[in-house]
């Protein structure tokens, strides 16, 4: 019987082709996966990276931190009792009690009034003093000092009041600034009072190391009720067509230039820093990095920290967190 095998003149060049074709293949998938390699470490246009979610928390974290030194003054100028507010020639007079205005002065807090000498003007000076070593009840330690300076009637058109920190820690953050609040229209019972807000030589360092510059103009609410400060908000405008305020700029933490502009007011409620939110809840705004341009929404009035960021037709929910990542 004949048995039929390939002579090793026609199996020599049937190896070679099927080790070529092998070659071929696998050379092919090395090249795929090389250029998928390097196209993923090019930025692409429309999606999310950790970049721009920085971009995005550190922003937000900022403007919260800052906001936050107007309310500890309105808080404070609020709760001077009109003898003592429009007293003349105080030093360093002891002020107790304002934990039940704002939790956040509260028992970590030493507070005491200088006002003006005898001169016909409604004028003094808050001084805040934070224990280091104390954290509030929701566990933020504040440190450093908060020095408010208030001129004019309370919370008439024309009366201002300058908040100035001096080595003022939130956290591991120090937050610097001159801020100046303006008070413009009131209602009559002072339950509903609007300012205008302008912020110079803003920057908080975070604890990494790196920092945010910024400078703002905004026109705020401030929203009291008459049952317990623990309702009370805080509405921050939207810009409108004509209105210099709504607007923030500076530097990122990557050294880049941004602006932010309000689309829709932001609203800040007391009652959600039980579940530590420290950003507002509802409201929308724009921030422009270079050429990107993100839309922030903070959501709908929920408690968190959730912030939903759209960016050429692609979406994604951040956390803010105070170390601004």
């Amino acid at each position: 019987m004949n048995v039929l095998t390939p002579s090793a003149k026609n199996y020599k060049p049937l190896l070679k082709t099927k080790k070529n074709k092998f070659v071929m293949k696998f050379t092919s998938v090395c090249v795929v996966l090389v250029f998928s390699f390097l196209a993923s470490c090019e930025p692409t246009s429309g999606i999310i990276n950790a970049i721009d979610a920085q971009n995005v928390n550190a922003e937000a974290a900022s403007a919260a931190y800052i906001n936050e030194s107007a309310d500890l003054a309105s808080s404070a100028v609020s709760g001077l009792t009109n003898s003592q507010y429009s007293s003349s020639g105080l030093s360093g007079l002891a002020i107790t009690g304002l934990s039940q205005l704002d939790d956040r002065i509260g028992s970590c807090a030493t507070v005491t009034l200088t006002t003006a000498p005898n001169s016909g003007a409604l004028a003094g000076r808050i001084t805040i003093s934070y224990d280091s070593s104390c954290a509030d009840a929701y566990g933020v330690i504040r440190k450093g000092t908060v020095i408010i300076s208030y001129l004019g009637a309370r919370w008439q058109p024309g009366s201002s009041i300058n908040v100035r920190l001096v080595n003022y820690y939130r956290n591991d953050d120090h937050v610097e600034g001159n801020l100046t609040l303006a008070y413009q229209i009131t209602s009559p019972d002072t339950l509903h009072v609007y300012f205008n807000s302008v912020l110079d030589s803003g920057k908080v360092t975070f604890a990494d190391g790196r920092f945010i510059t910024r400078s703002q103009i905004f026109t705020r609410q401030w929203i009291r009720s008459i049952v317990s400060s623990s309702n009370n908000q805080w509405i921050t405008l939207a810009n409108s067509l004509g209105d210099s305020t709504g607007f923030a700029s500076g530097i990122t933490k990557g050294g880049k230039a941004y602006t932010s502009q309000i689309t829709k007011q932001l609203v800040e409620k007391v009652t959600c820093r039980v579940n530590k939110v420290f950003i507002p809840v509802s409201g929308t705004k724009i921030m422009k990095v270079g050429n990107e341009q993100y839309t922030l929404d903070y959501g709908a009035g929920i408690c968190d920290n959730l912030i939903s960021i759209s960016l050429n037709g692609k979406a994604k929910q951040v956390t803010v967190t105070p170390e601004g990542n």
